[in-house]
């Protein structure tokens, strides 16, 4: 007997590795000025377009590289193109976590890890509803997880570990319980052209 699993309708989660220069290190990233999240698990850097900062240039040209592969290499997208509208590094120490989100006002967002020690805390990303072998009803458990049951799925990051998701794909990061500070850029995306055609053209220029 021969059968073939297709996963249709999958979320495209793109996962890459940049370099990270060495002057990137834990002083360089205790330079910046950090604001506290409301909640009081982490902070981010005051500076919103990070990677518009020239000690991150080499960082922006990989992460471009890599957002064009997966716009239209991937996901063989023919209108547009990929504008930075927002960068920022997300500091967290001792037990601090992110909260699960999505990325508003954003067409693909990302995160590349600049350092993360053991123990530091696995990105999760889930879905938003029932996993779309089920129903709204019934929920039966599974002897083992993978792509195509799972409700969640974790990445243990390194440094220069980085992941692009459409904005509305549901993410989270656990715990930090390495005793170091974690430290990564997170970012979004636009696109920027036309988009569609006849009566349907709309013209978007982001700024």
């Amino acid at each position: 007997m021969t059968s073939d699993i297709i996963p249709l309708f999958s979320t495209p989660l793109y996962k890459g590795k940049v370099e990270i220069e060495n002057s990137i290190d834990e002083n360089f990233l205790k330079s910046f000025s950090y604001l506290p999240y409301p909640n009081k698990i982490g902070w981010c850097s005051q500076d919103q377009k990070i990677l518009l900062n020239p000690d991150f240039q080499s960082l922006k040209k990989q992460i471009d590289k890599h957002i064009n592969t997966y716009m239209f290499e991937v996901l063989q997208i023919s209108q547009g193109n990929p504008i930075h509208v927002q960068s920022w590094i997300n500091k967290h120490g001792d037990n601090h976590f992110s909260p699960k989100h999505s990325h508003d006002n954003s067409f693909i967002s990302g995160g590349v890890y600049l350092q993360c020690e053991p123990n530091s805390g696995s990105i999760v990303f889930c879905k938003s509803e029932n996993p779309t072998w089920a129903t709204n009803t019934l929920h039966p458990n599974v002897s083992e997880n993978n792509i195509f049951n799972s409700y969640s799925w974790s990445f243990e990051p390194c440094r220069g570990d980085l992941f692009i998701f459409p904005s509305h794909l549901l993410h989270e990061v656990e715990k930090n319980m390495s005793g170091k500070d974690r430290y990564m850029i997170a970012f979004n995306y636009f696109l920027d052209g036309i988009f569609g055609g006849l009566t349907g053209e709309i013209n978007i220029k982001v700024s």
